[in-house]
């Protein structure tokens, strides 16, 4: 059986129909907390799309009598699958940093101090978030296994060279903040990459 509800709400998981019900829950949130106590114990949720896309913020809160006819596809797997998953994408997003603190120096080195400090905000906002995402990805790992994602001093080393390019911003010493970005921190982040990439290829 599908799970379907008065207005036509139908719930997929991995692929298949879902026999759950959907009728007499408020919310998206209600439904997704019957999924996950309905799936594998050792499974976690990978994957959610609504009509083939991702959920709107207003989706999340919606009544689901709001949605209409819709259909709910979840995607499960082991919190290691997850993760193997969501790590195959971090040299990706270093190297989308790396973009970013150049385009920042060049502005910098090209007299365009606005337009570099702009870019040096947005630079330094994404690696922070990378470090931070990829330190609750770290969470879901076997202890066992730990060791291979440490990122050790590389991590440090990086946030030095930040505090650093910061308080040059800071008493304006465009110059010095050039040369720290093209040799230091862009090399830094270039070798972070390189360490990254490994875990596109595992498997």
């Amino acid at each position: 059986m599908v799970a379907e509800n008065s207005e036509g709400l139908k719930v997929m998981i991995n692929g298949s129909a879902s026999a759950l019900s959907a009728d007499g829950l408020p919310s998206m949130g209600d439904l997704i907390e019957l999924i996950k106590a309905s799936i594998d114990p050792q499974h976690m949720i990978t994957g959610l799309l609504l009509n083939g896309r991702d959920l709107t913020d207003s989706e999340w809160s919606a009544n689901l009598n709001q949605i209409g006819t819709a259909v709910v596809e979840v995607e499960t797997g082991t919190p290691q699958e997850f993760v193997v998953q969501r790590f195959a994408q971090a040299a990706d997003v270093v190297r989308s940093c790396y973009m970013d603190f150049r385009d920042a120096r060049k502005c910098f080195q090209g007299g365009d101090m606005n337009r570099g400090n702009q870019r040096l905000i947005q630079a330094v906002n994404t690696l922070k978030a990378f470090f931070e995402w990829y330190g609750a990805m770290q969470e879901l790992v076997p202890v066992s296994e730990r060791s291979s994602y440490e990122l050790g001093d590389r991590v440090t080393e990086i946030t030095e060279t930040c505090k650093r390019i910061c308080q040059q911003q800071l008493y304006q010493s465009w110059w010095a903040l050039g040369e720290t970005l093209e040799k230091e921190l862009e090399p830094q982040l270039d070798r972070l990459e390189d360490f990254c990439k490994k875990f596109g290829t595992e498997n």
